[in-house]
């Protein structure tokens, strides 16, 4: 028993052999053989981050992103859809990945490692443009709703607002939902390749990046992007449906946008700006004067209409916020939806994209065209002084 389990175990020798014999190959296969099955490029094993940088995008991963984003519809041609097959990857591409290519050029890798890497001598087209039309497009979009929909909002408040909605934090928030940062999807100078480059002379401008470009850039940057290939594919109906459902209908608190330095005295400027009574403050309720825990519920009136409630251990710390509540009550004061037309609706009809909105897309479109736009009167000057909103 004891010999058959040895003559088992040496009964692969001839296996081994030939396994050793196919490893060793001559000169002339190892050069038609650049790369062997399962084994990466030389670049890959010497600069494994740089090679992810210039490696093509996953062409499964580029159409779910399409389709994500409506682009990916069953009733267009091949050619249509080969088309905005590399639109959707042209907003996948940072333009840092240029940077990396040329800087790759300078790192002393033989001719057949380079040979290996086609992407290496690839003409990048990268989303710069794409990212810089879609970034005014949705600011014109929030702005425009914020607008509307608050009419008493001072105008730093309003810009806080639009950059809480469509700011780089929240469009890189939804670009990880849509699946933006997913594998094979990006192309982007993960770790600064740039920065390989020789240090420049004196009297040259140095154009390297202080620090390397993070994951949430990058998705924020193809956010933009891919609005500006909404825009031009859907037209303005669908774009504006779409901003409004993914990222204006986000949950945020507005009241912790808006914050004073003086409460109490901007309260007494609005109301002399609206010719309101001289806001007052009066004790609605209060425990525990002579204790160590009192509460004061102050309220502030302007005649006999009460603007605003606060509490606090103090009657001061209950005065101001009660001037504070009153203001936020005032900025925070919002319009129904379907009681004013947005400006931008006006343009439905002469952006209409170069395909049909598709289904999904079909709320977006208003039933009754827009075709004149009434503005909102403009208010009186705003209350600036003491106030950091």
């Amino acid at each position: 028993m004891r010999g058959r389990i040895l003559s088992r175990a040496f009964s692969t020798g001839s296996a081994w052999r030939s396994v050793s014999h196919i490893g060793h190959e001559t000169g002339a296969q190892r050069t038609s053989n650049a790369v062997f099955p399962g084994r990466l490029p030389e670049l890959a094993r010497t600069h494994p981050q740089i090679w992810a940088s210039l490696r093509a995008q996953v062409p499964s991963a580029i159409a779910s992103i399409a389709g994500r984003f409506h682009l990916n519809s069953s009733t267009l041609d091949e050619s249509e859809r080969a088309r905005r097959f590399e639109l959707v990857k042209v907003a996948c591409t940072h333009p840092s990945v240029v940077q990396a290519q040329a800087a790759l050029t300078n790192l002393p890798l033989s001719t057949e490692a380079r040979q290996q890497v086609q992407d290496l001598h690839e003409q990048f087209a990268h989303n710069a443009q794409l990212s810089t039309l879609g970034n005014a497009l949705l600011g014109m979009i929030a702005a425009e709703y914020f607008h509307l929909k608050y009419p008493h909002l001072p105008t730093r408040v309003l810009k806080a607002f639009v950059s809480a909605f469509v700011g780089p934090s929240t469009l890189a928030d939804v670009g990880a939902d849509f699946g933006l940062l997913s594998q094979g999807v990006q192309r982007w100078d993960r770790t600064g390749a740039s920065m390989l480059s020789p240090v420049p002379r004196r009297n040259e401008r140095d154009t390297r990046p202080a620090t390397p470009l993070l994951s949430k850039d990058i998705a924020a940057e193809s956010m933009r992007a891919m609005i500006a290939v909404l825009f031009q594919e859907l037209g303005m109906a669908a774009t504006r449906g779409f901003v409004h459902s993914h990222l204006l209908s986000r949950r945020l608190d507005l009241g912790s946008l808006i914050k004073f330095h003086d409460p109490k005295r901007v309260l007494s400027a609005t109301c002399k700006k609206y010719g309101k009574p001289t806001p007052e403050s009066r004790m609605i309720a209060e425990t525990g004067r002579k204790s160590i825990s009192p509460v004061f519920v102050v309220g502030v009136y302007s005649g006999a209409v009460k603007l605003g409630e606060g509490t606090g251990s103090a009657i001061r710390m209950a005065e101001y916020r009660a001037a504070e509540d009153a203001l936020r009550r005032l900025y925070l004061a919002e319009r129904a939806d379907d009681s004013f037309d947005l400006p931008s609706a006006t343009m439905d009809d002469t952006y209409t994209g170069k395909t049909p909105v598709p289904h999904t897309l079909q709320h977006a479109v208003s039933d009754t065209n827009v075709s004149e736009f009434a503005p909102q009167p403009l208010g009186r000057a705003e209350v600036l002084f003491e106030s950091r909103g």
